[in-house]
Parts: C-alpha cells; structure tokens; sequence
C-alpha cells in the first residue's frame, strides 16, 4: 500500500511538471518499501536523482523567463536537496528507513508544490493572460 497518494488538487496545468511531481509520489513510495539496506541506497540516489533533474528544469524555467521569487524557489530547492543527502548519509550509516524522516520530506514537497509551484504557475499565468491568455508554466 502507498503512503503517498497523489491527489489532482496538485496539478499545476503543466504536464511536464505535474508527470515528473507524480513520479516524486512514485519513488517516495519505493523507498518506504526498500526491504534492505540495498534497496534503501538504490531507492534513495532515485530519489535524488529525479529531484535534482526536476529542480533544475524548473530552475532554468525561472530564471529564463524572469520569475520575481527565482531566489527564494531555489533556496527551498536547496534545502530539500541537502535532506536528501542527508537520508543518504544515514543509510551509509547503516540507519534504517524507520530513522528516515521521509513522510517529514514529502510533507514538505507536497507543501511546496501547492505553494511555491502553484505560485510560480499563477504567476506567468497572469503574465499570458495579459499577453495572449496562455499559461506557460
């Protein structure tokens, strides 16, 4: 059974961002059932991995297109990523996923989406609408 169910009232109307936050759901759930400490490692650098990749597109998105809180956004980016590390750091500790405060990080991800992101999509939805009424985010 999934912890982290994935709700609609996420979407931001982007279906690049909403597919790669739904896959955030996907791998939250992998690692909560990583059965060793291989597993956890495998689940956790996935994890990572497709936050980092994530993070920087929407990064690029920002800063291109002059988004007005591009420096706050990444400073919450950051400190995500420097939990992230942190997770792994405790598993090469040999700590078990029960140590992990995974339901913690996604309590905040999910958080950020519903703020932060959904910020960034009103933004330049409200900057097209005065152009030609087409979100770009």
């Amino acid at each position: 059974m999934n912890q982290f169910v994935w709700e609609n009232h996420y979407l931001l109307g982007n279906e690049k961002v909403d597919q790669q936050h739904k896959e955030l759901f996907r791998l939250a759930n992998r690692l909560l059932a990583s059965k060793d400490i291989h597993a956890l490692t495998e689940n956790i650098m996935l994890l990572y991995h497709h936050v980092r990749e994530h993070f920087q597109a929407e990064e690029v998105f920002m800063k291109q297109n002059g988004y007005p809180e591009y420096q706050h956004h990444v400073q919450t980016h950051n400190l995500m990523l420097e939990k992230l590390v942190e997770f792994s750091n405790d598993i090469n500790q040999q700590q078990q996923l029960e140590a992990l405060d995974v339901p913690g990080f996604m309590h905040d991800w999910i958080a950020h989406i519903v703020a932060e992101d959904a910020a960034i999509n009103a933004y330049f939805a409200s900057q097209q609408e005065q152009k030609s009424g087409k979100s770009l985010y």
